[in-house]
């Protein structure tokens, strides 16, 4: 079933109107100038996906019935690291989700880290999310994803993206095709609504100063019956006070906290697109 993910009644999506405007303000025919704004002190980004709150799961509870809905939650994530173009994705699916309940999902969707000093650092992140009600039992979401990946249509897609998320002036047309591919996974759920219960599309780039604030970010976005919360985590070497500027040394048994300059391993629970 094709599922309209940009229903503008259950959808949050970032302004990318205010986005072109000030890259206009910076550019002549659309042509990024040779000094634009950047992360360059940036060593470290973090993007991670709090458990979404179900506030109406579409299901009524009529007696005996309890009103448990099954669903999907679908998971993009794009960015114009080298490594990370193509971008990846997550398909996971819950069997018994009652209204006014958060979906147990607490992870890491998107990770970088310098490792050494001539790494470049991310300058556009771009994410999708979103909640779909299945109207019959769940299928295997590993087979969904196998299948989508033989899709002539969504190969297409990806080779699309890999190209215009080198360019920082395409942002607009990569959330589109972000949610063309999300179109494509949307044909092989079998039976769903025909518009998800909630839906989040942002990006994130350097121009907007998403990444100027190192530390923890929370991220909050309300749609009509889902709430997404995420948290981004920023460390930046220049912003960091050295380690003997913080004062006394931590307690005995005490976890350190990592320098700016350390690499952390950190598993991100996604699928390369």
């Amino acid at each position: 079933m094709k599922l309209d993910f940009t229903d503008p009644s259950v959808t949050f999506q970032s302004n990318h109107a205010a986005f072109i405007k000030k890259l206009k303000v910076l550019s002549r025919d659309g042509k990024l100038p040779e000094r634009m704004p950047t992360s360059a002190d940036v060593t470290g980004i973090e993007l991670r996906m709090l458990p979404p709150f179900i506030k109406d799961n579409g299901t009524p509870a009529v007696f005996p019935f309890p009103g448990f809905a099954r669903l999907y939650c679908l998971t993009i994530v794009v960015s114009d690291v080298d490594n990370q173009l193509a971008g990846n994705i997550d398909l996971k699916g819950f069997q018994r989700i009652g209204d006014r309940e958060n979906l147990p999902i607490n992870k890491t969707i998107f990770y970088w880290q310098s490792q050494n000093g001539n790494d470049k650092p991310p300058s556009q992140i771009h994410t999708m999310c979103s909640v779909v009600k299945s109207k019959k039992d769940l299928r295997d979401v590993g087979e969904i994803l196998t299948k989508v990946k033989g899709d002539e249509n969504y190969q297409s897609l990806i080779g699309t993206l890999k190209k215009l998320a080198k360019d920082a002036t395409q942002i607009g047309m990569v959330t589109d095709v972000i949610t063309q591919v999300a179109g494509v996974v949307g044909t092989y759920l079998g039976k769903v609504e025909d518009k998800p219960l909630g839906t989040v599309i942002n990006s994130y780039t350097t121009l907007h100063g998403d990444f100027d604030t190192p530390g923890v970010s929370q991220l909050s976005y309300a749609t009509r019956n889902v709430d997404f919360d995420f948290q981004m985590v920023v460390r930046n070497a220049a912003k960091e006070a050295p380690r003997s500027a913080r004062g006394a040394a931590p307690k005995k048994g005490a976890k350190r906290a990592l320098a700016a300059t350390e690499v952390e391993e950190v598993l991100v629970d996604m699928y390369p697109l």
